[in-house]
């Protein structure tokens, strides 16, 4: 664990070559160590069925602490005999301890998709078996969530963050300070580490702008995405995170992003003049501020993002690059992967039906111990 931080935050250090190989090492023990009869997924989907040794299935699996499970299996070389891996890392530095050990223990070809895209070169040092996909976590959105609203923009500033320090409302709070007293804020979000709408309220209070602010906590998706469409501006505010999927649902909804320009965070690369700004200073987001909300460029900033993290369209390009790399390796190609897209950090099939076209999968992944809890989640 030690050595995959030291990787993912320095990974252009000189050592580290035989660092890494060296922790391929502590993985291989440590798999050994470590196996699972049974585990029970969250965040993970069947995009494609298995057809034959020639046609393998896919299996995508979200986040570092599903990927743990899945490599901790005594029966993991009969579900790879099977399924090609597809890993959505959740936060930014790839090395994560269970992406090496799923390298260290993998003998078939997995997929990754990097937080960011400079990490995707990284992949190469994790082996042959090993290579990046030009997606993230945030790829995935169901535009058409989004789609269709003439509301109001009555919201001024939207944050839609989980309480935990790291998303830093408290900017926003000494931003407010300074600004007209009739600009206010919304934030959304859930309970982390303890912080509660209680903890934002005090860090508002603090700075004199609690009568500015509401605080919506554990809304509806459709209610969420409502605020997403009423809003003016939205501010994405952490320095260091994953891909930041709420971003990109922002995007989507027309509204224009303001992120720091030394964020660490994945959708930044969507940043751009035209959909939001990217700020050194808290002085520089209050100017921000005042410029998005009055700008009505909603609808260009939509249709902008739908080509880039609208769930289908996305589908799209992954069954080419998958379909195109397997033919290569004179494996066959006979059926698509199935249009997908996430809610929530949780998998759903766009077609409703799509589960029962992979019930004899999910049956076999059961029988060598692994369960997916997502069948209720898709059917109603």
């Amino acid at each position: 664990l030690i050595f995959s931080r030291i990787l993912s935050f320095y990974p252009n250090l000189p050592l580290n070559k035989f660092i890494l190989n060296q922790t391929l090492s502590f993985a291989k023990i440590s798999n050994k160590d470590y196996i699972n009869n049974y585990t029970t997924l969250y965040n993970s989907i069947i995009i494609k069925p298995f057809v034959s040794e020639k046609e393998k299935g896919f299996l995508l699996i979200s986040f570092e602490g599903e990927l743990e499970k899945i490599v901790n299996l005594k029966k993991f070389k009969d579900i790879q005999n099977k399924y090609q891996i597809i890993f959505i890392p959740s936060w930014t530095g790839l090395f994560s301890s269970s992406l090496l050990k799923l390298a260290s223990r993998s003998q078939e070809k997995f997929y990754v998709m990097p937080v960011h895209s400079r990490e995707r070169i990284l992949c190469l040092r994790l082996g042959s078996c090993c290579k990046s996909l030009p997606f993230n976590a945030a790829s995935w959105v169901n535009s058409s969530f989004f789609s269709g609203y003439n509301g109001p923009r009555d919201i001024d500033c939207l944050m839609v963050a989980n309480f935990a320090t790291f998303k830093r409302h408290w900017i926003l709070f000494k931003a407010l300070s300074k600004l007209p007293s009739e600009i206010s804020a919304v934030c959304v979000g859930t309970p982390w580490g303890g912080r509660t709408a209680d903890s934002l309220k005090k860090e508002a209070n603090e700075y004199g702008v609690l009568d500015r602010v509401v605080i919506i906590e554990e809304p509806s998706q459709k209610e969420l995405r409502n605020y997403f469409q009423r809003a003016k501006v939205f501010c994405a505010l952490s320095h260091k995170e994953g891909s930041y999927v709420g971003v990109a649902e922002s995007l989507l909804a027309g509204t224009p992003v303001i992120m720091f320009k030394n964020a660490d965070i994945g959708t930044k690369e969507l940043i751009g003049f035209e959909n939001g700004s990217l700020i050194s200073s808290i002085s520089e987001l209050r100017e921000k501020i005042l410029y998005f909300l009055h700008e009505n460029n909603h609808e260009n900033i939509r249709k902008n993002a739908q080509q880039q993290v609208d769930a289908s369209i996305n589908c799209y390009r992954l069954n080419k690059i998958l379909k195109d790399d397997n033919l290569s390796l004179g494996n066959e190609w006979n059926i698509n992967i199935e249009e997908i897209y996430c809610m929530r950090l949780r998998f759903h099939y766009k077609d409703k039906d799509a589960y029962f076209r992979f019930v004899d999968d999910y049956s076999f992944l059961k029988s060598n111990g692994i369960e997916l809890s997502l069948r209720d989640s898709i059917v109603k």
